[in-house]
């Protein structure tokens, strides 16, 4: 995690301006948007501009650059190029960023201290930003010029984005470690069940093209797992994915130790009345594959607690 030294204190009112919205994405995703320059690009700029440049070194210290380019709608800024340059200050990965950014024509708009606050609210995340000057009168500038209703047209083009993008699992890997997240429409004790019996575990427990002939389970720390794998058309023998469970906490914890000696660990928080579910698992193949088969794993659960909880996915 990186943070700067700075206090998170709350900006002062008098020279912030402040702004809430709640996004249909989970938080690691909108996290990414604002992280990720292709994706930034997309968005940062109100109507009618675009980013041709758009260069982030995310972490306390870390420059960005972000030119704004009038396209032909944009009236007597047709064509015209704003650069922009600022530091990030925070960067709380998943929580928060600050960063300040200014112009590098002269006069306005006046620097400016962007703060960004991403709250978890299971598959949905609210941001709260403060855009804050270093005085009164800048403040005033912000307001003339029309910052609130920018930062408006910026985050009407990120909901865009995010209904685009935001897919039901989300993904990612950190050096030989995949992770993902799922939310479930349904009490966290149903998705344990069908996460941990083996009656329910052949009907998800495979990727595409796969299924689970058998599964045993011995649900208890030392206790050793056996899920059986083969090629849904029966051209293979198949294999068995098997080891022993290392950590049990009903409901909300199992850690798992793989035959070849990998971890995989799942979480399960309730999310008002939903359930997160958080998978990670040291990759032995490639990323792709893993990615592609663990994420189809996690479809077949969702199908399959949808059915057990009489709704759809």
């Amino acid at each position: 995690m990186n943070k700067s030294t700075s206090s998170l204190t709350t900006p002062p009112a008098e020279h912030t301006l402040t702004t809430t919205r709640v996004f249909d994405a989970p938080r690691e995703l909108v996290y990414r948007a604002w992280t990720d320059p292709r994706q930034l690009a997309l968005w940062f700029p109100p109507e009618h501009f675009t980013a041709p440049v758009c260069q982030l070194d995310v972490r306390p210290g870390g420059a960005l650059r972000i030119d704004m380019k009038g396209d032909d709608d944009a009236g007597d800024f047709a064509g015209a190029v704003f650069p922009a340059v600022g530091v990030y200050r925070e960067v709380v990965p998943n929580e928060r960023l600050a960063f300040t950014l200014k112009g590098l024509e002269e006069g306005p708009p006046p620097m400016v201290l962007t703060t960004v606050i991403f709250e978890d609210q299971g598959r949905k995340t609210k941001l709260t930003i403060h855009q804050t000057a270093d005085t009164i009168a800048d403040y005033d500038v912000l307001r003339k010029i029309g910052a609130t209703e920018g930062l408006r047209q910026s985050l009407d083009k990120l909901s865009a984005l995010l209904d685009r993008k935001a897919p039901d699992t989300t993904v990612s890997v950190t050096g030989r470690s995949l992770s993902l997240t799922r939310i479930f429409d349904a009490p966290r004790e149903l998705v344990w069940k069908a996460y941990t019996d083996p009656a329910h575990i052949v009907k998800w427990s495979f990727a595409k093209d796969w299924e689970s002939p058998f599964a045993e389970t011995d649900l208890r720390e030392g206790g050793s797992f056996r899920i059986g794998m083969r090629p849904a058309d029966h051209s293979e023998e198949g294999f068995v994915f098997a080891g022993t469970y290392r950590e049990i906490v009903k409901p909300s914890r199992i850690v798992q130790v793989i035959g070849d000696g990998r971890v995989m660990t799942t979480t399960f928080d309730d999310v008002g009345g939903k359930t997160k579910l958080s998978l990670t698992v040291e990759m032995s193949r490639g990323e792709e594959q893993e990615r592609q088969g663990w994420t189809q794993i996690l479809e077949n659960l969702a199908t399959h607690v949808a059915t057990l909880s009489g709704k759809t996915t």
